[in-house]
């Protein structure tokens, strides 16, 4: 197993059961088990007998979305999960068939959505997960992740006033404060954007970014990601035209999360992250594999280094390489 998402297990499983399923899959497995929520969120099973005919078409979904993000570009992608879930969960926009459900297909309806909203953002996929989610909260069947989750969702969908009113609605969730959002480029079009963020972290500015130069763009936002940028802080030969030249790109807030960009930013002052606005403005990129180097000019990609300075199949040489080939670095021995 390369990987996995927990959620469906931390809501349908005790951690005795969790644990026991894990073990299926290898002997350290346990050791990436997500803690039950189970108890925490109270789901009424009373009654429950079988599978319901929205799990079934919950499974579908997760099933179709599954299948998307392995095979399709991101715009692609998006309409794709976007559609699938209009077509298989009618009742989301119906108030009525909202109350109808049990407590355990609420809850599938509210992951779907929250899904949808979060990978294909967007004014309608929002208004969806907010209304699900406080169909929820009226039968106190959420916890502080449902909570950020949803302005997670708020977030992704640039609703950014809207996000902090509904963080200051729920203040026994302990959320992480939001930073200002200046965006001076208002609605104009045509440029790759991303929010930098100050040294106080406490505000985000949208900056367009001239792809034209010769530079570094960094797909970066996991752990793995961190590493190559500790690895490349440090090194003498590949530090400097990094701190130079290059982006350190993560996905848009609400996508990431904005208090881990905080903390990034904080331990690596030469090699900062910034967010990039709206995932369609990034086209250069169909994939946002994670972290890869990609030399881009004149608004192209030219080559792409994968791979990080640490791992056993070092990628050092084959990134000094390349940009010496971008002209970016000068030939040596």
């Amino acid at each position: 197993m390369g990987g996995f998402d927990g959620t469906d297990l931390a809501e349908e499983l005790d951690d005795e059961q969790i644990h026991a399923l894990l073990l299926l899959f290898g002997s350290d497995m346990p050791g990436y088990a997500p803690r039950s929520r189970l108890v925490e969120l109270g789901v009424d099973r009373t009654g429950l007998t079988g599978t319901s005919d929205l799990d079934r078409r919950y499974t579908r979904f997760r099933r179709e979305a599954r299948d998307a993000f392995r095979h399709l570009g991101h715009a692609d992608r998006a309409g794709t999960i976007a559609s699938r879930f209009d077509a298989l969960f009618p009742e989301a926009r119906a108030p009525a068939a909202l109350r109808a459900l049990s407590d355990h297909d609420l809850r599938l309806l509210w992951r779907a959505a929250s899904q949808v909203a979060t990978d294909a953002s967007g004014p309608g996929a929002a208004e969806t997960a907010l209304s699900v989610f406080e169909a929820c909260e009226r039968r106190d069947i959420v916890d502080r992740k449902d909570v950020l989750d949803m302005r997670n969702v708020l977030l992704a969908g640039r609703r950014f006033e809207q996000a902090r009113r509904f963080t200051q609605a729920h203040p026994d969730a302990g959320l992480p404060p939001l930073p200002v959002f200046d965006d001076p480029l208002g609605d104009e079009a045509g440029h790759a954007t991303t929010w930098r963020m100050n040294a106080d972290g406490d505000r985000l500015t949208r900056t367009a970014v001239d792809l034209a130069p010769t530079q570094v763009l960094v797909t970066a936002g996991c752990h793995f990601s961190a590493d190559a940028a500790e690895d490349i802080s440090t090194d003498p030969v590949l530090g400097p035209v990094f701190a130079r030249h290059a982006h350190w790109l993560v996905l848009a807030p609400g996508n990431e999360d904005i208090d881990a960009a905080r903390k990034w930013n904080r331990r690596f002052p030469d090699a900062q992250v910034e967010m990039v606005h709206d995932r369609s403005e990034w086209s250069i990129f169909p994939a946002w594999s994670m972290p890869e180097f990609h030399i881009v000019r004149d608004g192209k990609v030219v080559e792409t280094v994968k791979g990080l300075p640490r791992s056993p199949t070092s990628n050092r040489q084959p990134l000094i390489d390349a940009l010496r080939r971008a002209g970016l670095l000068e030939s040596g021995p």
